[in-house]
C-alpha cells in the first residue's frame, strides 16, 4: 500500500509550472477568488506568468466601471511577465494602457479591443510593438483612422485576421471612407479574415482589397451599401474566396436603398443606435412588433440592423 500512495504526488507538491499550466484552464473568477484562498503553493502558482498567457475581460468590461477595468488590467498584463499571448477587452478608455499592453505585447498573438477610445495616433506611435499579432479586433473604435490602420499593417506582417466593422454613424462621418480600405489593400497581403462591416467603400475599393490580399477567405462587407459584386466574377478570378459576407438594406418588393437615403433616415434618428446596441447587449428584451412602434424608421432597415 505505501509503495502505491508514493507514486502519487500531492496536489500542494507539484511544480508551480505544473500548476500554473493546470490553473490556466480556470476561469478568471476562479484564478482571482478561489485557487488564491486554497494553500500557500497554489497562491503563489496563481500569481506566476503561466496563469495569464490568455487574459479574456470582455464580460468584466461590461460590469465594470473604467477606472476598476484599468487597475484590472494592468494587474494581469504585469502578472503575464511579458508572456501574454491572447488579450480580450471591451471599451478601453485609457491611452496610457493600450501603450502599457504594447510594452508587454513581446508574445502577443491575438488582440481584441472592440468598443474602445484609443486614437491614431497612438496606435501608429506603438504598431512596431505588435509585430507578432495574428489577430486583431478593432471594431467599433470611432478615434482610429487610415494612418494607424496603414501602420499596422506596415509592422504587423503577420496578421492574418482583422476585424474592423463599425457603426454606420461613425462610418458616415469619415471624411474619406474608403482610405482605411486602401491601406488594408496596400499593407496587409497575408490578410486571411477580414471583416469590414458598415464602411461606405465602393465596389472598386473591395476589388482592390481582394487584388492586394490574395489569401484572403473570409471577407464579411455587411452594410456596405454602395459596392455590388458580381458572384461569378469572383469565383473566377478569386477563387481562394470561401466566404463573402453581404448584405444590402432591401425593402420588400422594393429597389435597394442608398448611401444618401439610408444617412437621410439615420440622422432623422440619432437614438436608433442606442436601441439596437441595447437589443444586441440583451439589454431590452421586447418583440420586434414593439420595438417598431417605438423607432419610427422602416421595418426592413431595423430588421437589418438587428440581424447584425
Amino acid at each position: 500500500m505505501e509503495e502505491e500512495q508514493s507514486e502519487f504526488r500531492h496536489w500542494d507538491e507539484l511544480l508551480p509550472d505544473v500548476l500554473g499550466l493546470i490553473f490556466s484552464y480556470l476561469s478568471l473568477k476562479e484564478l482571482l477568488e478561489v485557487i488564491p484562498c486554497v494553500c500557500k503553493s497554489w497562491s503563489k502558482a496563481v500569481m506566476g506568468p503561466l496563469c495569464w498567457q490568455y487574459i479574456d475581460l470582455f464580460q468584466w468590461s461590461i460590469r465594470w466601471q473604467p477606472h476598476q477595468l484599468d487597475r484590472m488590467l494592468r494587474m494581469l498584463v504585469a502578472r503575464s511577465g511579458g508572456s501574454l499571448r491572447s488579450l480580450h477587452v471591451a471599451g478601453l478608455q485609457n491611452e496610457s494602457n493600450f501603450s502599457f499592453i504594447t510594452e508587454n505585447a513581446g508574445s502577443l498573438q491575438v488582440l481584441r479591443l472592440p468598443r474602445s477610445e484609443i486614437s491614431g495616433p497612438i496606435v501608429e506611435e506603438t504598431a512596431q510593438r505588435l509585430s507578432t499579432i495574428t489577430f486583431l479586433d478593432l471594431s467599433h473604435c470611432p478615434k482610429i483612422g487610415a494612418k494607424a490602420i496603414e501602420a499596422i499593417g506596415k509592422h504587423c506582417k503577420f496578421l492574418v485576421t482583422l476585424c474592423r466593422n463599425m457603426h454606420f454613424l461613425d462610418s458616415a462621418g469619415k471624411v474619406e471612407p474608403e482610405d482605411e480600405a486602401n491601406a488594408i489593400a496596400a499593407t496587409m497581403p497575408r490578410l486571411k479574415h477580414l471583416e469590414l462591416r458598415c464602411h461606405f467603400i465602393s465596389t472598386e475599393c473591395v476589388l482592390n482589397i481582394l487584388s492586394g490580399c490574395p489569401h484572403l477567405e473570409h471577407l464579411d462587407i455587411k452594410g456596405c451599401l454602395e459596392v455590388e459584386l458580381d458572384h461569378q466574377f469572383l469565383k473566377d478570378e478569386f477563387p481562394k474566396l470561401k466566404n463573402l459576407l453581404e448584405l444590402r438594406l432591401r425593402n420588400v418588393g422594393g429597389p435597394y436603398i442608398g448611401y444618401h437615403e439610408f444617412i437621410d433616415w439615420i440622422y432623422g434618428f440619432s437614438y436608433l443606435r442606442m436601441w439596437v446596441e441595447c437589443w444586441l447587449n440583451g439589454e431590452i428584451k421586447l418583440p420586434l412588433s414593439v420595438i417598431e412602434c417605438a423607432i419610427p424608421c422602416p421595418s426592413f432597415i431595423l430588421q437589418y440592423l438587428l440581424s447584425m
